[in-house]
């Protein structure tokens, strides 16, 4: 269909387009609220600045399109193929995504708060500082598969609220990324890099953090039981009152890390090197710190009922009203 021959049609009323051919098409700029552009091919075609609100968008062919600057919100994109496309700056909000292929598009500084991002594909996405607020990329037993955001770059990402459960993050770049009350639960994160993000409050509950590097992150309040952390780096975290019951900390560096009044019930710190860490008031009934490194920690009024520490190194440790692992209090 020639180009002039949609919008004359579109201009007139008629929204079905479904299926039809605009592969290379140059729309761009164009108002197209409220199409049917369902199954269509629009592979390369420049949509840049395309007003594409409400519109449907379903299983269309989308590879290299251009929708920089596009307003795609509240549009249907269920299952479309938008590999290697280009939303830099694209409005998404409340945009139906689910089941979408997104892989190695770049969705730099996109909107998208509240959008629906079930089961997709972003591996290799840039989401560089992309807003996705109350976003739903949450894996759900039976229906949808965790959103695949294998080494996505989400640098200076906004994720308040965003529902990552059963999400694959692996050895994604979330460098200074805002993730405040996210639910991350079962989420994989081996690998991923969190430098100084802000982790308030977030749930992380059973999810897989091996390797991941998160010093001078903020995890104040964070949710972590059952987490496992093996090998991570936590250096200069804040960690004040987050909840790491059970958790695996083996081999994790934990060094000048502050955790007042951080629960550690059970958890496994095995070979964790804890220097200068500062663990006022901290929980640790029936921790386990094998040969870990406590060299000039602070552990005043730390409870550590239970715990193992014989073979831990706790030379220059500040043990000030700790409750030790036989119940004796230290003065």
């Amino acid at each position: 269909m020639h180009i002039h021959e949609l919008l004359q049609r579109y201009e007139a009323g008629e929204t079905d387009f479904r299926g039809e051919n605009l592969s290379g098409a140059d729309l761009s700029g164009s108002d197209l609220i409220g199409v049917d552009l369902s199954g269509t091919d629009l592979a390369g075609a420049n949509l840049t600045f395309a007003y594409l609100n409400r519109a449907n968008l379903s299983k269309a062919n989308l590879i290299g399109t251009k929708l920089s600057g596009a307003n795609l919100s509240q549009a249907d994109l269920l299952s479309a193929n938008l590999r290697d496309a280009d939303l830099h700056g694209a409005i998404l909000y409340s945009a139906d995504l689910r089941g979408s292929d997104l892989t190695l598009a770049l969705l730099l500084d996109a909107n998208l708060i509240s959008a629906d991002l079930r089961s997709v594909k972003l591996a290799g996405a840039n989401l560089r500082g992309a807003c996705l607020r109350g976003a739903n990329l949450r894996y759900e037993k039976r229906c949808y598969e965790g959103a695949d955001l294998r080494g996505a770059d989400l640098r200076g990402a906004d994720l308040r609220g965003a529902n990552l459960n059963g999400a694959d993050l692996s050895k994604a770049d979330l460098t200074g990324a805002t993730l405040s009350e996210a639910s991350l639960r079962e989420a994989t994160l081996v690998g991923a890099v969190l430098t100084a993000a802000n982790l308030k409050g977030t749930f992380l509950t059973d999810a897989n953090l091996t390797e991941a590097k998160l010093m001078q992150a903020v995890l104040v309040d964070a949710k972590l039981e059952r987490a496992t952390l093996s090998e991570a780096d936590l250096s200069r975290a804040n960690l004040s009152g987050a909840n790491l019951t059970a958790a695996i900390l083996s081999k994790s560096k934990l060094t000048q890390a502050f955790m007042r009044r951080s629960r550690l019930n059970r958890a496994d710190l095995s070979r964790a090197d804890l220097r200068n860490a500062n663990l006022t008031e901290a929980t640790l009934i029936d921790a386990y710190l094998g040969r870990a490194d406590l060299r000039d920690a602070i552990l005043v009024e730390a409870n550590l009922v239970k715990a193992e520490l014989s073979s831990a190194n706790l030379t220059g440790a500040k043990l000030n009203g700790a409750t030790m692992p036989d119940g004796s209090v230290q003065e």
